[in-house]
């Protein structure tokens, strides 16, 4: 995608990229349920790597970091309808956010070098807590949300980039049904 496509800024378009490696990995993360392994640790399993790694992208969408893609700072200076939903992910996610920093440095995308160093914030993850299951709800709202600000994009974009083609096929990817799937 470009933005002289959609006539937004460079930091918009990389945020809707962003935005829809997000949405697959959040999808992949729902298809999965804890296994059942035995010897095997929860976060070496698909579902532990999906959850980690989903969470990481999370929390790098509202990152304070002046360099970072955050959302609430890249979707300003144009018109569009999700200014408020944004800012109310932003504070559903606030209670989460120090953890998911946490999640994202030590075991995320960074790695640490110690058991003790790799815990901190691994509470959000307790799926018998009340706070695992609001943070999946988070996640889940924010697949939503995602999807329909790159619909909203995509329809922004010049016909010339093929929009509903786009838009057709990163559905099908997300559903699983990509074309290279369909024609095995």
């Amino acid at each position: 995608m470009s933005d002289q496509e959609s006539g937004l800024r460079e930091d918009v378009t990389i945020s809707v990229e962003r935005m829809m490696r997000f949405c697959y990995l959040a999808q992949m993360q729902f298809e999965y349920a804890p296994g059942d392994t035995k010897a095997l640790p929860l976060h070496l399993t698909r579902f532990g790597t999906l959850v980690l790694e989903t969470a990481s992208f999370l929390y790098s969408f509202f990152e304070d970091r002046p360099d970072a893609i955050n959302l609430l700072n890249v979707w300003q200076g144009f018109d569009h309808p999700f200014g408020d939903e944004l800012q109310n992910c932003v504070t559903r996610l606030s209670p989460f956010k120090e953890e998911l920093r946490f999640v994202r440095n030590r075991l995320g995308f960074h790695g640490s070098l110690n058991r003790c160093h790799e815990i901190a914030g691994l509470g959000i993850f307790d799926l018998d807590s009340s706070r695992a299951r609001d943070f999946v709800r988070l996640v889940r709202d924010m697949q939503q949300l995602f999807l329909r600000m790159i619909a909203w994009y995509m329809e922004g974009m010049d016909s010339s980039a093929r929009p509903a083609e786009m838009w057709k096929e990163f559905v099908a990817e997300l559903q699983g049904q990509s074309r290279i799937q369909g024609s095995a």
